[in-house]
Protein backbone atom coordinates (compact mmCIF):
# COMPACT_ATOMS: atom_id res chain seq x y z
CA UNK A 1 0.00 0.00 0.00
CA UNK A 2 1.11 3.52 -0.68
CA UNK A 3 2.09 5.75 2.18
CA UNK A 4 0.09 8.98 2.46
CA UNK A 5 2.99 10.87 0.93
CA UNK A 6 2.98 8.55 -2.10
CA UNK A 7 -0.79 8.64 -2.50
CA UNK A 8 -1.02 12.45 -2.53
CA UNK A 9 2.10 14.53 -2.09
CA UNK A 10 0.02 17.60 -1.13
CA UNK A 11 -2.17 16.04 1.58
CA UNK A 12 -0.52 15.53 4.95
CA UNK A 13 -1.31 12.34 6.89
CA UNK A 14 -4.49 12.85 8.88
CA UNK A 15 -6.53 10.99 11.49
CA UNK A 16 -9.40 10.05 9.17
CA UNK A 17 -6.98 8.82 6.49
CA UNK A 18 -5.13 6.76 9.06
CA UNK A 19 -8.34 5.08 10.24
CA UNK A 20 -9.37 4.28 6.67
CA UNK A 21 -5.93 2.75 6.11
CA UNK A 22 -6.31 0.71 9.31
CA UNK A 23 -9.73 -0.49 8.14
CA UNK A 24 -8.22 -1.58 4.81
CA UNK A 25 -5.31 -3.38 6.50
CA UNK A 26 -7.18 -4.99 9.42
CA UNK A 27 -10.51 -5.64 7.72
CA UNK A 28 -13.98 -4.30 8.37
CA UNK A 29 -14.73 -7.02 10.91
CA UNK A 30 -12.16 -5.43 13.25
CA UNK A 31 -12.42 -1.76 12.36
CA UNK A 32 -15.24 -0.15 10.39
CA UNK A 33 -15.01 3.54 9.46
CA UNK A 34 -18.02 5.72 8.67
CA UNK A 35 -17.02 7.73 5.60
CA UNK A 36 -19.86 10.19 6.33
CA UNK A 37 -18.70 11.01 9.87
CA UNK A 38 -18.03 14.62 10.78
CA UNK A 39 -17.05 14.10 14.42
CA UNK A 40 -14.48 11.74 15.98
CA UNK A 41 -17.15 9.98 18.06
CA UNK A 42 -19.02 9.02 14.86
CA UNK A 43 -16.00 7.82 12.89
CA UNK A 44 -15.95 4.22 14.12
CA UNK A 45 -18.94 1.96 13.60
CA UNK A 46 -19.47 -1.01 15.92
CA UNK A 47 -18.15 -4.36 14.71
CA UNK A 48 -18.48 -6.43 17.87
CA UNK A 49 -14.96 -7.84 17.50
CA UNK A 50 -12.75 -6.31 20.18
CA UNK A 51 -14.58 -2.98 19.76
CA UNK A 52 -13.50 -1.64 23.11
CA UNK A 53 -9.80 -2.29 22.48
CA UNK A 54 -9.92 -0.79 18.99
CA UNK A 55 -11.71 2.32 20.29
CA UNK A 56 -9.17 2.71 23.10
CA UNK A 57 -6.24 2.45 20.70
CA UNK A 58 -7.57 4.87 18.09
CA UNK A 59 -8.68 7.29 20.83
CA UNK A 60 -5.13 7.19 22.21
CA UNK A 61 -3.78 8.03 18.73
CA UNK A 62 -6.25 10.94 18.46
CA UNK A 63 -5.30 12.33 21.88
CA UNK A 64 -1.57 11.80 21.53
CA UNK A 65 -1.54 13.68 18.22
CA UNK A 66 -3.58 16.48 19.86
CA UNK A 67 -6.19 16.23 17.14
CA UNK A 68 -9.09 18.66 17.23
CA UNK A 69 -11.09 17.26 14.29
CA UNK A 70 -11.08 14.09 12.17
CA UNK A 71 -8.91 15.58 9.44
CA UNK A 72 -6.25 16.83 11.86
CA UNK A 73 -2.66 16.00 11.01
CA UNK A 74 -1.11 12.94 12.67
CA UNK A 75 2.53 11.91 12.93
CA UNK A 76 4.15 8.51 13.03
CA UNK A 77 6.05 9.30 16.23
CA UNK A 78 2.99 10.38 18.22
CA UNK A 79 0.79 7.61 16.81
CA UNK A 80 3.28 4.88 17.72
CA UNK A 81 3.89 6.49 21.10
CA UNK A 82 0.13 6.25 21.74
CA UNK A 83 0.22 2.50 21.05
CA UNK A 84 3.25 1.81 23.26
CA UNK A 85 1.21 1.24 26.46
CA UNK A 86 -0.92 -1.36 24.67
CA UNK A 87 2.18 -3.25 23.51
CA UNK A 88 3.74 -2.96 26.97
CA UNK A 89 0.61 -4.39 28.58
CA UNK A 90 1.00 -7.51 26.43
CA UNK A 91 4.58 -7.94 27.61
CA UNK A 92 3.56 -7.41 31.23
CA UNK A 93 0.68 -9.91 31.14
CA UNK A 94 1.69 -13.41 29.99
CA UNK A 95 -1.98 -14.46 30.18
CA UNK A 96 -3.22 -12.18 27.37
CA UNK A 97 -5.42 -13.81 24.77
CA UNK A 98 -4.18 -14.44 21.26
CA UNK A 99 -6.79 -12.30 19.49
CA UNK A 100 -5.95 -9.25 21.61
CA UNK A 101 -2.25 -9.74 20.89
CA UNK A 102 -2.83 -10.19 17.15
CA UNK A 103 -4.99 -7.10 16.92
CA UNK A 104 -2.53 -4.98 18.88
CA UNK A 105 0.45 -6.10 16.81
CA UNK A 106 -1.44 -5.80 13.52
CA UNK A 107 -2.69 -2.30 14.32
CA UNK A 108 0.84 -1.22 15.29
CA UNK A 109 2.23 -2.60 12.01
CA UNK A 110 -0.55 -0.94 9.99
CA UNK A 111 0.19 2.44 11.59
CA UNK A 112 3.87 2.08 10.65
CA UNK A 113 2.83 1.06 7.14
CA UNK A 114 0.57 4.13 6.78
CA UNK A 115 3.56 6.39 7.31
CA UNK A 116 5.82 4.28 5.11
CA UNK A 117 7.97 3.48 8.13
CA UNK A 118 7.96 -0.26 8.06
CA UNK A 119 7.71 -3.45 6.15
CA UNK A 120 4.28 -4.07 7.62
CA UNK A 121 5.74 -6.89 9.71
CA UNK A 122 4.27 -7.34 13.15
CA UNK A 123 6.52 -6.60 16.16
CA UNK A 124 5.53 -9.86 17.81
CA UNK A 125 8.57 -12.12 17.72
CA UNK A 126 9.66 -10.96 21.17
CA UNK A 127 6.23 -11.88 22.54
CA UNK A 128 6.33 -15.55 21.57
CA UNK A 129 4.10 -15.39 18.51
CA UNK A 130 5.54 -16.69 15.27
CA UNK A 131 4.68 -15.18 11.91
CA UNK A 132 4.64 -18.58 10.24
CA UNK A 133 1.57 -20.61 9.24
CA UNK A 134 1.07 -21.82 12.81
CA UNK A 135 0.88 -19.61 15.87
CA UNK A 136 3.40 -20.52 18.57
CA UNK A 137 2.87 -19.18 22.05
CA UNK A 138 5.86 -19.29 24.41
CA UNK A 139 5.06 -20.60 27.87
CA UNK A 140 6.84 -19.10 30.81
CA UNK A 141 10.11 -20.84 31.41
CA UNK A 142 9.85 -22.94 28.25
CA UNK A 143 11.11 -22.24 24.76
CA UNK A 144 8.66 -22.87 21.90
Amino acid sequence: MDSPQQADAHAPPNYRGLLIHLENRLGTCKLLVSRAAKEPADLLLPTGVLDRLVREMVRAIYKNNRCYHIRARVTETESLRALAPFLESLADDPQHDLETARLTFDLHAAVKDYFGGGSGARPDAAHGVSRGPAEVIALRGRAP
